[in-house]
Parts: structure tokens; C-alpha cells; sequence
């Protein structure tokens, strides 16, 4: 066992020591998927990931990090923590759950302390079908060019327009607007891309290692960010499935809420092009 703030790091590379160090102690092999680009300090990055018991474990508990980057500080932490929790082991051990542990689905973001990936991409939105039409997010088109003045700082008259459009829409309508995920301003905010980025088609293929035999399959995205501060909010993100809801509300035992992005309890919008859908195409 290690301290708390121990096993939470300065920097993406000591937070990639840390948890190559934790899978040492914890005996377990690491493969590592290496990132073609280096980071903000010319440090190698990686999307490194370990599982922690047998190869064919029919139940599964993925546990991924930084899927926007620079929220992989707290990620991080948790798994460097969880990784030296010899009672967390023995627990998931005795349930007959592995456990795969994905650190730093975007490294690039994480080492260069942004929430995008090297493409200017949120992870999070670029799980759609590009061989369809892109969703078009009309709202955010109409609100692109006050986000991104010509001019720094905005002015009075850009803010007063902003300000204006949430008096007659809403704040939770603007909210969604800007963060539910546009695919036509490359430039812009919450933008989905237009094709599978490296860390999309790299978490596939880990998935298609790892996670194919699985019958049953969990996973925990580790997040920071959205509602108050100090509260960590289990947000549901999956199919809109009354079953794996239930189910998801289950594994945590009711111990705090589990909300919904389907039916407005979330703190988060509802979302366009998130990971979850991964699990279905690759792990049928």
C-alpha cells in the first residue's frame, strides 16, 4: 500500500513511472502501444496497459485514464493507488473479475496538459461512424464564431451577443450546444475529427487483445471537471439501456447516485460520438 498523494504524479512522466513501477509491484506485464509523437518534455508517450488476472476471465473490469488528457493527473492516480491496493486485488480476485488497466488513453494531451489529442480532437466525440454523414450540430455552428473572436479579449458587443443567446435558449440548451460535439470547425470546440484518431484506433485494437473473451464487461472511465466541486459523479454512458442502467446503479451499491446523460440528471449534456460505443463493435 502507498499514500494517497503518493501515487499521484507532477507531470505525464512521472505518472507513466509510477504506473510502470506499480505493475512491478504488482507483477503484471505491461503492453505497451508507444505514441509516434514525444511529449512536452521530449518524453516517449505511450498508451500503456496491464491486466491484472487471467488472460481468458470471462468477467472483465476495464479502468482507463486520461481520455482528455490533462484530467489523466487524477486518473492516473487512482490506478497507480488501485494497482498497490492489495485489498482491491483480493476482492476482484475473489470475484472472479480481471481487471485491464489502460493508462493515458490520450498521452499526448496528458503530457502536454491539454484535453484534446494531437489532432486537435476530443476523444470523447470521435467515436462515430465516418463512413455515414457527420452529425451536424446546428447550434454550435451559430455559436462558433462568438467562441472564437477574431479578436482577444472579447469584446463587450461579443459578449452581450453570447449572453443574449443564452437568455432565449437557455444555459442548459448552450451547455449541450457547446459541448455535445461538432464535426465541421477543426478549429473549434468539443470537435469530433474526421477520422478515427491514434488513440481511437490504438484503444480498439487493445480491446481486440484483451477483451474479446469477456462475457461480462464493466468499465470505469476516470474523468475531473464536470459538477461541484469535491463530488465525484458516476455518470452512466452506454446504450440507452434501462437493464445496464439498473445494472450500473447495482455494482455500485447504491453507495452514491448513478446519473444519466438520457434523462437530465447528469451534470454532462447529452453527448455525440462517445467511447462507449467501442465496447459494442469491438467486443460483441
Amino acid at each position: 500500500m502507498i499514500g494517497v498523494v503518493e501515487a499521484f504524479s507532477d507531470s505525464y512522466a512521472q505518472a507513466r513511472q509510477k504506473f510502470l513501477s506499480g505493475c512491478v509491484a504488482a507483477n503484471l506485464a505491461v503492453d505497451a502501444h508507444p505514441h509516434p509523437l514525444k511529449g512536452r518534455d521530449g518524453e516517449a508517450l505511450a498508451m500503456d496497459v496491464a491486466l491484472d488476472g487471467p488472460a481468458d476471465a470471462k468477467r472483465l473490469l476495464v479502468v482507463t485514464s486520461a481520455c482528455h488528457g490533462v484530467e489523466g493527473y487524477c486518473g492516473s492516480g487512482v490506478q497507480v493507488f488501485a494497482l498497490h491496493d492489495a485489498e482491491w486485488r483480493d476482492k476482484a480476485r475473489a470475484a472472479g473479475v480481471a481487471v485491464l488497466y489502460v493508462h493515458a488513453l490520450n498521452p499526448h494531451g496528458f503530457s502536454h496538459r491539454r484535453r484534446v489529442t494531437q489532432e486537435n480532437v476530443d476523444l470523447n466525440r470521435n467515436f462515430v461512424d465516418y463512413t455515414q454523414p457527420l452529425p451536424v450540430n446546428a447550434a454550435y455552428a451559430g455559436l462558433h464564431p462568438l467562441l472564437l473572436p477574431t479578436e482577444w479579449p472579447p469584446s463587450p458587443a461579443n459578449q452581450a451577443a453570447i449572453e443574449a443567446w443564452i437568455g432565449q435558449h437557455g444555459i442548459t440548451a448552450y451547455q449541450a450546444a457547446i459541448s455535445g460535439g461538432q464535426y465541421q470547425f477543426e478549429d473549434g470546440l468539443f470537435f469530433g475529427g474526421k477520422a478515427p484518431t491514434w488513440s481511437n484506433r490504438t484503444f480498439r485494437q487493445v480491446l481486440k487483445t484483451h477483451a474479446q473473451q469477456a462475457q461480462r464487461l464493466a468499465w470505469i472511465d476516470l474523468h475531473t471537471g464536470l459538477g461541484p466541486s469535491g463530488i465525484g459523479e458516476r455518470i452512466f454512458a452506454c446504450k440507452d439501456d434501462k437493464e445496464a442502467y439498473a445494472r450500473a446503479n447495482a455494482w455500485w451499491g447504491q453507495a452514491s447516485p448513478v446519473t444519466s446523460i438520457y434523462d437530465g440528471s447528469s451534470t454532462s449534456a447529452f453527448l455525440t460520438g462517445l467511447m462507449w460505443g467501442a465496447m459494442y463493435e469491438e467486443c460483441p
